[in-house]
């Protein structure tokens, strides 16, 4: 369309990878669910291959705008599942859709669709992830769809994550000032202490959070007293001695530098 915008985007790159199966009899909706609370996951993609005891897919008629009554397809391979993650309603929302083969009349046919929901007899399944990323559905006039929305502006808040300044081009190496300098900073770096997924933080702004997830470059995952979710760098951050609070281990946190 001349004279208008056609597309919404933003750079960004994967910066973890899970892979791992669905056990046989597990309902594929619940342990993607579970997966997401697991693994903190904000904004992912999912690729998976397998087979299901049963299936649901569905259809989106364009002209009434709603999804038609599923169809529900028994025993059947699973050819191909490719979906994303991404908040809907304040919720994770799993978007999927599938391509499933079974034999019908002595011959193999392939059905597709929007996939409902399904029982798994085998899954492997491989989710990239985009932590940077927060990315929210809302309702699309054009299409009847809850979609993608301001996705120019969908960089998940990074609190405690500071950048490294480089050195200028051309300027000198390392000097014997800096060096001491460094070495100082070590000599006074007070003891660190490492919280675990279930653990307490305490923070200066967000207050008593629990931490939902960690991952290994340090990125932590938190629940804020509202309920609602953040991303914080705990490596940028001073994490002092835990205090333990009606079973709660709470560490105390602090912008590095701080007293």
């Amino acid at each position: 369309m001349t004279g208008s915008k056609s597309t919404a985007s933003v750079e960004t790159r994967a910066s973890r990878q899970i892979v791992g199966r669905i056990f046989r009899g597990s309902g594929l909706q619940d342990a993607l669910r579970k997966l997401a609370d697991e693994h903190a996951l904000r904004t992912a993609w999912i690729s998976a291959i397998g087979a299901f005891e049963w299936v649901e897919l569905t259809e989106y008629d364009q002209a009434e705008q709603r999804y038609v009554q599923p169809n529900r397809f028994e025993r059947c391979e699973l050819l191909s599942l490719q979906g994303n993650l991404s908040q809907r309603d304040g919720e994770p929302f799993w978007h999927l859709h599938g391509t499933v083969s079974l034999r019908e009349d002595g011959r193999d046919v392939t059905y597709g669709g929007h996939l409902v929901d399904g029982s798994v007899f085998a899954l492997e399944f491989r989710i990239e992830c985009f932590d940077e990323l927060e990315l929210r559905r809302a309702n699309d006039e054009a299409t009847g769809l809850q979609l993608w929305a301001d996705i120019e502006g969908a960089r998940a808040e990074q609190t405690g994550v500071h950048d490294v300044p480089r050195a200028e081009a051309g300027r000198a190496g390392a000097t014997w000032a800096m060096a001491a300098e460094l070495s100082a900073r070590v000599e006074e770096a007070p003891e660190e202490h490492r919280p675990e997924r279930g653990d307490w933080i305490e923070h200066a702004t967000f207050g008593l959070c629990q931490i939902e997830g960690l991952t290994g470059d340090g990125v932590c995952f938190i629940k804020l007293p509202n309920a609602r979710r953040k991303k914080i760098k705990l490596d940028a951050m001073q994490v002092l001695a835990p205090r333990h609070d009606g079973g709660r281990k709470i560490f105390p946190v602090r912008a590095r530098g701080k007293k």
